[in-house]
């Protein structure tokens, strides 16, 4: 058995997150993660009157259902994008815009 080649096994998790790094998608794989958990990020309320569109330029944008939605989803943003930093990691948005 050649001994070169044996390494501490590492967490299929750990491999994975550094091989995206490695070819620079960890930030989008994050990104991805935002608009697929934005029901468990943000609410069912709030999840069944919104719709997280796209990041663009570390902004996510948001469809809003109405102006009613708009005006309490502002008071909001805080909360949001805390919720994001904690549960999926800092840095990824910078600002939520609702559209």
């Amino acid at each position: 058995m050649n001994k070169s080649r044996t390494k501490t096994p590492q967490i299929l998790g750990n491999s994975i997150s550094l091989f995206l790094k490695n070819l620079g998608l960890e930030r989008k794989v994050k990104e991805y993660e935002i608009i697929a958990r934005w029901p468990e990020l943000v609410g069912e309320n709030v999840a069944s009157a919104t719709i997280p569109e796209k990041i663009q330029d570390e902004i996510l944008l948001v469809r809003v259902k109405n102006s009613s939605w708009r005006h309490e989803l502002l008071y909001l943003k805080n909360h949001i994008l805390s919720k994001v930093e904690t549960d999926i990691g800092k840095g990824i948005i910078k600002d939520i815009r609702y559209i």
